[in-house]
């Protein structure tokens, strides 16, 4: 709270802040890291009308008046109290954000709720399973195949191995990942610190990709020999 007093006689403005002093008491614990498989948590991350509440809770928990007051970071306005409480409530129903404490002020009856990210970081990746992801690597296979004949002289059959190869590749990528989340969550999430959520998302891809290779040297020949390639 800040307190202004205008002084005629002297002609100028005098302020302080008048501290009024809390105790912030966490009650529920945020985990470090947590894979989002669910398309709908996905968009909901993703969602203009959520993203901002997604952002101020990156950098810890806060009460309702202060993700109020940061809005603008990342917003052009500030929705109404009723929205943005909705906004809060429908985070909480997909698991995205969650009531982790209270701020209890001395001297007062007055308690606010402490609000934060379930996790300090969401991975979006989605897991290789059933007939949606079967289809969809059988698709992309097709078109793999299509494409590499433009360039290189594969084999007329290759969206067939392409696809078993890709399948194989994916579940490889996701012993990589959940290696790393599993051994290091808390070292993953300080590692990321306040990154935007799609730099953090390009960076994972990338040491999956990196340590795909370095544990399975032989994928590269394991290609060639799939598109018939010498």
């Amino acid at each position: 709270m800040r307190t202004l007093i205008y002084s005629s006689r002297f002609g100028y403005i005098v302020s302080w802040l008048v501290i009024m002093s809390y105790q912030d008491i966490i009650e529920e614990k945020q985990e470090s890291v947590i894979t989002l498989e669910h398309e709908d948590k996905v968009k909901r991350l993703h969602n203009p009308l959520y993203l901002p509440i997604i952002k101020i809770l990156r950098e810890g928990y806060k009460t309702f008046k202060e993700i109020k007051e940061e809005y603008t970071k990342y917003a052009s306005t500030v929705p109404p109290d009723k929205t943005l409480y909705r906004h809060l409530n429908n985070l909480k129903e997909f698991g995205l954000i969650f009531e982790i404490g209270k701020r209890v002020y001395k001297g007062k009856s007055m308690t606010e709720k402490l609000f934060a990210r379930t996790a300090k970081f969401f991975y979006t990746a989605s897991k290789a399973k059933g007939k949606e992801y079967r289809d969809k690597i059988k698709k992309q296979s097709i078109l793999l195949s299509n494409l590499l004949a433009l360039t290189r002289d594969v084999r007329e059959d290759s969206a067939v191995c392409i696809e078993e190869f890709l399948t194989n590749l994916h579940t490889q990528d996701l012993e990589v990942i959940d290696e790393l989340f599993t051994k290091y969550p808390d070292e993953v999430a300080e590692i990321a610190g306040n990154l935007p959520h799609d730099e953090l998302q390009a960076v994972i891809e990338e040491y999956v990709r990196i340590n795909t290779i370095l544990n399975f040297p032989g994928i590269r020949e394991e290609l060639k020999k799939c598109l018939g390639l010498d």
